[in-house]
């Protein structure tokens, strides 16, 4: 418990500290032939990511087209699991009413036993009140339980599991840093905090 107790404490406080971003401040190169190879850094950036806009474009449209295609077979399969879950409703609906009816039974039964057993002091009574108490904590515990019902699929959580694995991340400003430093220029990373920043 006490684990417990430190692990939500750790997460809660962890949720609290700063969040940092890392960026980056670009300092050209100072020779004048630079310009002209930083200007195709520039060229080769935009042409990644257009290509990266262009390619993640065609994922989301893949994605939409193998969703479809996974809730067709996810409904086909829900249809089967419905049909067993109506079969195991109605033996389970059926189960618990003779349930019910054994209980009721014996219930009546244990009550006229301790009865007999408490103002007669009859030794068959109580006899017969223990191996009764006995059967309906054993009864109790046969309950039948209730079947699961299948959950149908949504085509709006199939499209976002799919639509996950498309990334707008191709490695463009990676590409791009290491042309910028290619050509002579300098990349000085700095950590700023965004939120829950100290004052």
């Amino acid at each position: 418990m006490i684990r417990f107790f430190l692990l939500v404490l750790v997460l809660f406080l962890g949720g609290c500290g700063p969040r940092y971003v890392i960026k980056n401040q670009y300092i050209p190169p100072t020779a004048l032939q630079a310009q002209s190879c930083l200007n195709h850094c520039t060229l080769l950036r935009q042409s990644c990511q257009n290509q990266c806009q262009k390619d993640y474009q065609y994922c989301l449209d893949e994605a939409y087209g193998k969703a479809k295609v996974i809730e067709a077979e996810a409904l086909r399969s829900f249809e089967r699991a419905y049909g067993h879950y109506d079969m195991d409703r109605m033996r389970y609906e059926h189960d618990v009413r003779r349930w019910q009816r054994d209980y009721y039974d014996y219930s009546r039964d244990l009550s006229y036993y301790q009865t007999q057993c408490e103002r007669n002091k009859d030794a068959y009574a109580c006899k017969k009140r223990d191996e009764l108490r006995r059967f309906m904590s054993r009864l109790s515990r046969e309950k039948p339980r209730e079947p699961y019902a299948p959950i149908r699929p949504s085509f709006e959580q199939i499209l976002v599991n799919q639509q996950s694995f498309c990334t707008t991340d191709c490695g463009c400003e990676q590409s791009y840093d290491n042309c910028f430093v290619g050509c002579g220029g300098t990349i000085i990373p700095h950590k700023i905090c965004v939120e829950n920043c100290d004052k």
